[in-house]
């Protein structure tokens, strides 16, 4: 408590007050030594110099004779303090009731901050946010929201969904509304309804807003427009339906016509009273069926790869050096030129698919083969040390790939060069096989690496966990 005496012109105006008597309490928050506020004057004195609102309170509360409050602040060593000063009139003074109110005040600004925060997040956000009161009135909104009704804010709020929309398009919203309100708990729903506006889809979350004592006054909404993917999920919808049509006329409208002509050529082609010039013709049938069966495949692994989540496997024990061997004896006489030789180091079985893993060997050796110069033998070579990982190498001689093929040598529709120097193949084919080779071995868990040069000829490795899993290693790289 601080008394002040106040003191006034000749003319009997009020320009100052004078300090009469203050306790220890006010003193100390005044930043005074014990008695030495007294007879100090509150305009003049260094330790009164605050602002003009507490002489003006004082002098209001004298002439007009009642009482008077006034929030002041001063700097301390600890920082700004802030005092609540009740000014009360008394004889040809004043007596202030101080009240510390710094802690007070830090309380206040800190929530002010973070009022201002939650509001430039919420003014910010491409989200809209809104909150309704019980009554279903809009009473606050952002300008995702008013942009989503195509309205201004003042034509917004105060105003329910059906006086916005209309009763029958604000009915879905509503319902959700009452869901809310009637349970108390937060909900989260997806669709054409339940946002602002009609024209978009949103996933909206809603909840009740409560008091202190738990009364709710209010319900929050946050929705975000999710038109463009759903959009795209429909369209990946429909793409999977036309995948799935696309791999049944490859494998069923495809497969099943080309088996029945090989089927029927093998039956002729058996008979012994065949003539000669028929069985040439019922030979081109079965070869020309037999290539366009391969084709078929191809495609179908292709489509698979790209398109279906990836190459299927059916993964077993397999003793790689046989299957090494059964390719190696399927291809050897058709190239009398080139001889291959397989090199075994150490175990070689592992769980695979051991008809992929057929495919996979026989595209590399046929490559092998096809680009080997004469006389120079393709070399196989399984190398097994590892306990975790099988390593297999398909090399052969020859002049090396083009470094500008070897960036694309496992792309689609691309592929290994004719050699040059050689007749180019008679049935050239899609280019599709090193794509769907690179694709096995991932499906595998597995790499692939081709490294090529002039000293050293081309050598595709491949290089596959023992136990077949579901995530492929790096994609088919070159060196």
């Amino acid at each position: 408590m601080v008394v002040l005496r106040s003191v006034r012109s000749a003319a009997g105006g009020i320009v100052d007050f004078e300090c009469v008597s203050a306790n220890v309490q006010a003193e100390r928050w005044l930043g005074g030594e014990e008695g030495s506020l007294v007879n100090n004057r509150l305009l003049e004195e260094a330790p009164w110099v605050w602002d003009g609102g507490l002489f003006s309170a004082c002098v209001r509360a004298v002439t007009r004779r009642a009482p008077e409050v006034a929030r002041v602040s001063r700097q301390s060593p600890l920082g700004t303090m802030w005092l609540l000063a009740r000014v009360s009139p008394c004889d040809d003074g004043v007596v202030l009731f101080l009240e510390d109110l710094t802690e007070r005040m830090a309380a206040e600004e800190a929530l002010r901050r973070d009022h201002d925060l939650l509001h430039a997040v919420i003014e910010s956000a491409t989200d809209a946010i809104y909150v309704k009161d019980v009554a279903g009135r809009y009473i606050l909104i952002n300008p995702a929201t008013a942009s989503a009704f195509h309205r201004a804010p003042r034509d917004i709020l105060g105003r329910t969904d059906a006086e916005l929309l209309g009763a029958d398009r604000a009915a879905p919203t509503l319902a959700h509304d009452r869901e809310v309100m009637d349970s108390g708990q937060t909900a989260t729903y997806e669709g054409a309804e339940g946002g602002p506006g009609t024209d978009r889809i949103w996933h909206t979350t809603k909840g009740v807003l409560r008091r202190g004592d738990g009364t709710v006054y209010g319900l929050f909404a946050i929705c975000r427009d999710v038109t463009a993917r759903r959009r795209q999920e429909l369209e990946r919808e429909e793409e999977a339906r036309f995948q799935e049509r696309f791999i049944g006329v490859l494998g069923h409208d495809l497969g099943n016509p080309l088996a029945a002509v090989r089927l029927s050529s093998a039956a002729l082609l058996a008979r012994d009273t065949l003539p000669p010039e028929v069985r040439r013709v019922v030979a081109r049938i079965d070869g020309s069926a037999e290539r366009m069966a391969r084709l078929v495949k191809q495609l179908l692994d292709f489509t698979r790869a790209r398109m279906a989540g990836g190459i299927p496997l059916r993964p077993h024990e397999v003793c790689m050096e046989d299957v090494c061997r059964r390719i190696i004896s399927e291809l050897e006489p058709a190239h009398p030129e080139c001889s291959v030789r397989l090199e075994v180091d150490g175990e070689s079985r592992g769980v695979w698919d051991e008809e992929r893993l057929g495919q996979v060997l026989s595209n590399l050796l046929g490559n092998a083969l096809q680009h080997s110069p004469e006389g120079s033998p393709v070399q196989v070579r399984l190398a097994a040390k590892d306990p975790l990982f099988q390593r297999v190498e398909v090399h052969n001689g020859g002049p090396p790939i083009p470094e500008a093929l070897r960036t694309r040598l496992f792309s689609p529709f691309h592929g290994m060069p004719p050699e040059p120097g050689k007749p180019k193949p008679k049935h050239q084919g899609l280019g599709l096989g090193l794509y769907i080779v690179s694709q096995i071995v991932t499906a595998h868990g597995g790499w692939l690496d081709v490294a090529s040069s002039v000293e050293t000829g081309t050598c595709f490795s491949v290089t596959l966990p023992r136990v077949t899993r579901p995530l492929g290693g790096p994609p088919g790289k070159s060196a």
